[in-house]
């Protein structure tokens, strides 16, 4: 596990994958996430876009969070396969986030 997954995980309790955020997702990681959460047996509902893509709404599921963060110890069920959105966090400085500090 790398510094920035426990700087998720110990200091800010992963807030980027809580509360009213939307994720927009290919085809691919619609596909994979409606998969993984049928695994987990997790809910996971996502919406068609109109240029193909698909949006998943943290308010829609339960916890209000990422379907895929385990809200007891703020890990990410799928860390090593999350959608590139979620690798590319953070892109600019994010209030709370420490990670997003290293763009100062």
């Amino acid at each position: 596990m790398n510094n920035d997954n426990q700087i998720c995980i110990n200091e800010c309790r992963a807030m980027c994958c809580r509360g009213p955020l939307v994720l927009q997702l290919t085809v691919i990681e619609h596909e994979f996430l409606k998969n993984v959460g049928k695994q987990f047996q997790l809910p996971v509902v996502s919406s068609a876009t109109m240029d193909g893509r698909y949006i998943l709404k943290f308010l829609d599921h339960p916890g209000l969070h990422c379907p895929m963060l385990d809200s007891e110890t703020s890990m990410c069920r799928i860390y090593e396969d999350r959608p590139k959105v979620c690798r590319e966090f953070p892109v600019k400085v994010t209030p709370g986030c420490l990670i997003s500090e290293k763009l100062r």
